[in-house]
């Protein structure tokens, strides 16, 4: 059963106790998995699966890029290279060959590897991980783009809602800031709703 529409036109609701409460993902992901249908469910699994640093290796970079969803394809095969560079990164100030540690991806341009590379020569740790953080939010709102009321759009909101949460503990402000969008990306989305009248998939 499929109630994307249902799902997205309730997501404000879902999240509006931020501000007093503080952000509650698993609550939101509960309330979310229990409209979905089985195979959505595995999708969610597999992105959640994408979150845990100890499973991101070969074998799961090969399952997300062989994965029936559109939205996990591309956003892990963004994932995948950003790692790299930043393994590249990390072994260049250590001095040490990373090679090892590089997840095997399919040649292809990579557009946003210029910028990936500015934001690691930034001294500010804090500075650097949330621009970081900025790029993968604005990379599940571009794959996402068009996908107004499908399973697309719940995945690139749970992308979005997972930074929330990481930055609600550790920087309730930039927490609630990042909330704040979120909320205002959900609103427009909401709008385009109450205009189609329908499900845009």
């Amino acid at each position: 059963m499929d109630n994307y529409v249902y799902i997205v036109a309730g997501l404000p609701e879902l999240t509006s106790g931020f501000e007093n409460t503080g952000f509650d993902y698993a609550a939101v992901k509960e309330s979310i998995m229990e409209l979905l249908s089985e195979k959505d469910k595995q999708w969610v699994e597999l992105l959640e699966e994408g979150f845990n640093e100890e499973s991101l290796g070969a074998d799961f970079y090969t399952k997300a890029a062989e994965c029936k969803n559109r939205f996990i394809r591309e956003y892990f095969d963004f994932d995948g290279r950003l790692r790299n560079l930043k393994v590249q990164y990390l072994a260049k100030r250590l001095g040490k060959q990373g090679e090892d540690y590089l997840v095997e991806l399919p040649e292809a341009d990579f557009e946003e590897a210029k910028q990936i590379q500015d934001i690691l020569n930034d001294s500010d740790f804090v500075q650097r991980e949330q621009k970081m953080d900025e790029l993968k939010w604005e990379k599940a709102s571009d794959i996402a783009r068009m996908d107004y009321f499908n399973m697309n759009a719940i995945l690139a909101f749970m992308v979005k809602a997972k930074t929330v949460q990481r930055w609600a503990e550790l920087d309730p402000a930039k927490g609630q800031e990042m909330f704040k969008k979120l909320v205002q990306e959900i609103r427009g989305t909401s709008a385009n709703l109450d205009l189609s009248g329908g499900n845009k998939s």
